[in-house]
């Protein structure tokens, strides 16, 4: 068992890619994790370091701007990060937090992403959605 695990491991650091290299144990939910660092890949500017905190290094639930469920341990319930000036797309994977009840992104300039915030109405089980 262990060794299938290691191999897995391995294969999934090399398959990563050599350009970019993001090592991290993930330990029990990792599904909104991996969201919320796609939501800051697509972040182009982030002139306040509002995504400063958002690394491997330092648990999710940690992140700036990020609050997690106080019942459903390590999921996102909200993501709160107004008039931050951050400037990019918004990444479709958000939708696939699934306890997200509220996406706070008033006061950003993003390309063209209305839409887009109102499909992750549809997907996910937003009670309040905030866009600039």
């Amino acid at each position: 068992m262990k060794l299938s695990v290691f191999i897995v491991l391995a294969l999934l650091l090399f398959s990563y890619g050599a350009g970019s290299s993001v090592c991290a144990v993930l330990l029990g939910n990792d599904t909104d994790m991996l969201s919320l660092l796609d939501f800051k890949r697509a972040i182009t500017d982030d002139p306040n370091g509002a995504l400063g905190s958002w690394n491997t290094s330092t648990h999710f639930c940690n992140w700036q701007g990020v609050k997690c469920s106080l019942t459903q341990p390590d999921r996102v319930e909200a993501l709160d990060l107004p008039v931050q000036g951050l400037v990019g797309q918004i990444s479709p994977s958000l939708g696939n937090m699934s306890y997200l009840a509220s996406l706070n992104l008033s006061g950003r300039e993003y390309s063209s992403d209305t839409h887009r915030l109102l499909q992750l109405k549809d997907v996910a089980p937003l009670k309040e959605l905030i866009g600039g």
